[in-house]
């Protein structure tokens, strides 16, 4: 099943994601996650890159799952799978791990939206 690789690496970056915020918000066990800590807008940024991730990834695995139900190719479902992916681990990069970085920021947002957009009109247009 296609749609439980993208689940599986996207709950790997959301597991990383979450022990950069344990570590920064100072568990003595994750210290090694609380590098560049630069203080409170550091812990702010992470905590958005981990939310952020949260709150996109559960509707595109439920789109990818139900065209992978509906007998989408393999094709379909790795191209919005694989450049939401992308997009989400740019994106979680630059709040998780950076101070900043456009590139990452604007680059991780524009796939993740091509992704939902894109995988929104193809149910759309199958299920007519």
């Amino acid at each position: 099943m296609i749609t439980g690789i993208y689940a599986a690496l996207l709950g790997l970056l959301l597991a990383v994601l979450s022990l950069r915020v344990i570590g920064l918000r100072g568990n003595p066990v994750f210290k090694f996650m609380a590098f560049r800590n630069l203080g409170d807008d550091t812990l702010q940024r992470a905590i958005r890159g981990h939310g952020n991730l949260a709150e996109f990834a559960p509707l595109m695995l439920i789109m990818l799952l139900i065209a992978e139900m509906n007998g989408a190719s393999p094709t379909v479902l790795h191209s919005y799978g694989s450049v939401f992916f992308i997009g989400r681990l740019a994106h979680g990069i630059c709040f998780g791990f950076m101070r900043r970085s456009m590139l990452l920021r604007v680059g991780g947002i524009a796939l993740t939206l091509t992704a939902l957009i894109g995988m929104a009109a193809y149910l759309l247009r199958t299920s007519f």
